[in-house]
């Protein structure tokens, strides 16, 4: 994931790179998300309210889930003797859903709300690691086998269901719009790079980035606009939005960590979320928020 651009104090004007050069490019505004006395702040998911979902580090270098009404920070961890909590998905209720690895090393899935915490995990798995939830209540995620090869799963409320990209060594999946469509990324054959595709419970569509070399597809909302970390031939990292009216894609690079942004999430007005590494490399990474306008 990476970048380009003009800055004007902590909002930055990026110098969008329109992937479709017969269209004009759209002008992406940037911020980071910063939690008073964190010494890093993640953001992954955003909801049509602007609350945000992640995880934040404090002085004392804990990590804790977070989820970010504007300047209002709820804070929440998992059991006693768990460790690297993080919430990748929300909904428009404030549900969060994400994992945290508890004390005997199981990564544990959870979904957080109303200030409780229940267990996502799918049965005979060796860990569950959810992302997205949408309206419905419909959780995304992936999970362990016995073998070690990691699976993507969708929990319809009843039942988890597996999805699997036919002759990929892994599957994950990332997002949920309210229509039930997600984002679900696969290793190719080789293990070397990534397809993005979305799934409908029966069809994957392929929807990798032109000219990327790995194409991950993180957030899908409810117009079908996606956001995505694409590598480049060098290894760099890039955001990109395709906006589904337009089917346009435009890349966009954090001006403070060139050629490593990651964005994650995006909500229906096209704010997204996401992170990048500093080029003084403190914090080791750092939430932003960005709006394509």
């Amino acid at each position: 994931m990476k970048r380009l651009l003009l800055c004007a104090g902590l909002a930055c004007l990026f110098a969008a790179v329109n992937l479709a050069a017969q269209t004009p490019a759209v002008t992406i505004k940037c911020s980071d998300v910063n939690v008073s006395g964190a010494t890093e702040t993640d953001s992954y998911a955003v909801n049509n309210n602007g609350v945000i979902a992640g995880d934040y580090i404090d002085s004392s270098s804990v990590q804790h889930g977070l989820i970010l009404a504007h300047t209002t920070v709820k804070k929440f961890d998992g059991p006693s003797g768990s460790s690297l909590i993080a919430a990748y998905g929300i909904n428009k209720f404030n549900a969060v859903v994400g994992w945290y690895i508890d004390a005997n090393g199981v990564t544990q899935g959870f979904e957080y709300a109303n200030g409780k915490m229940h267990s996502v995990f799918v049965p005979n798995s060796t860990g569950t690691e959810p992302n997205g939830i949408n309206d419905n209540g419909w959780i995304v995620g992936q999970y362990f086998d016995s073998t070690g090869v990691t699976h993507g799963f969708y929990w319809d409320t009843k039942k988890y269901h597996a999805v699997n990209v036919s002759g990929a060594p892994q599957t994950f999946v990332w997002a949920i719009n309210n229509a039930n469509l997600m984002t679900v990324n696969s290793e190719t054959s080789t293990g070397a790079s990534m397809d993005g595709y979305t799934y409908d419970g029966k069809t994957f569509t392929k929807v990798d980035v032109p000219g990327a070399t790995s194409t991950v597809a993180h957030g899908i909302n409810n117009k079908g606009d996606l956001d995505y970390t694409i590598f480049d031939s060098s290894g760099n990292r890039h955001g990109v939005i395709y906006q589904a009216a337009t089917k346009v894609f435009t890349q966009f690079d954090d001006a403070n960590g060139v050629n490593s942004t990651r964005a994650d999430g995006i909500n229906d007005t096209d704010a997204m979320v996401g992170r990048y590494s500093p080029t003084s490399g403190t914090p080791p990474n750092q939430g932003f928020r960005c709006v394509a306008q």
